[in-house]
């Protein structure tokens, strides 16, 4: 097999044929598309089933709910190819992406991940591009710094040599996995490139958990954010290290308005948190 892609499935009967369509109309000989059926309760299970027996290329597998790191690693698991890629059931991948992102993969043994644009928010008024240099990177870390990757740890639009993935996996009963998957990986020096072709449109989803976080959902953001920072020895403040510690800033100001707490063990912040949460009360009133 040259390429496992693996494609967690929950509740998704409304997505699936499209996502699962884009995929096929570019997927390479002796290639293999894994539909991790993660305890739909929904057609889901069925269309799975349904779309594999139309195409020799799709394996379905059925498991109990156990959240999208749990889907992804069972796929991860159950993969057959050299290479991996993650797409999201409600997202799609456009014609040339693959064929772009192997034969990248072909010319260039050294590297272990490649990343590609993404059409953010697809669909949406808040639609924007995110766009990558062709480059491959010196180091992971360089590479984090540089491109601010902790705003891009995104599992998707990114293809894997399988070995990269032999000791990780995401981790499961966590929200905003990805931060947490992606920082450790990085943190074992894998060779990582960007390409300035091929794209992934990451739709917009008004029920998704970027969304609709509440002050529970941002601690654990935040502490994914905390530990990446931790796991790449992030200067917070070097020029793209103080990006990373706004982000963690605001972030930091929206659960003490909610709850009161302090996570982020630096100085003034807690001054900041209640200068910030009186001065928008003030406003207010």
């Amino acid at each position: 097999m040259r390429l496992s892609v693996i494609i967690p499935c929950y509740n998704v009967a409304d997505t699936l044929q499209v996502c699962v369509q884009s995929v096929l109309v570019q997927l390479p000989r002796e290639s293999e598309v894994l539909l991790v059926d993660d305890g739909s309760t929904d057609t889901t299970g069925l269309l799975a089933e349904q779309i594999a027996a139309e195409h020799v290329a799709v394996r379905v597998f059925h498991k109990s709910n156990g959240g999208p790191s749990s889907a992804r690693n069972y796929g991860i698991a159950k993969a057959c190819g050299d290479f991996l890629m993650f797409i999201d059931s409600d997202d799609e991948l456009p014609a040339s992406t693959i064929s772009l992102a192997l034969t990248f993969m072909q010319e260039h043994p050294e590297v272990d991940i490649a990343e590609f644009p993404i059409r953010v928010h697809y669909g949406h008024e808040s639609e924007y591009l995110l766009t990558f240099p062709e480059r491959i990177w010196s180091s992971a870390r360089t590479y984090w710094l540089q491109t601010e990757a902790w705003e891009h740890t995104y599992a998707w639009n990114k293809i894997y040599k399988r070995s990269v993935l032999e000791d990780i996996r995401f981790p499961e009963g966590r929200l905003f996995e990805d931060m947490w998957f992606y920082s450790e990986l990085l943190s074992k020096e894998p060779k990582v490139a960007t390409l300035s072709q091929g794209l992934y449109l990451y739709r917009w989803n008004e029920k998704g958990l970027t969304v609709n976080a509440d002050a529970d959902d941002l601690e654990q953001l935040l502490e994914g954010q905390m530990r990446a920072a931790r796991l790449m020895q992030t200067r917070l403040f070097s020029f793209h290290g103080w990006r990373l510690y706004r982000s963690m800033l605001y972030r930091q100001i929206d659960i003490y308005r909610e709850t009161g707490k302090i996570l982020l063990p630096y100085p003034f912040v807690r001054l900041i948190c209640f200068l910030h949460k009186h001065f928008r009360k003030s406003v207010s009133q």
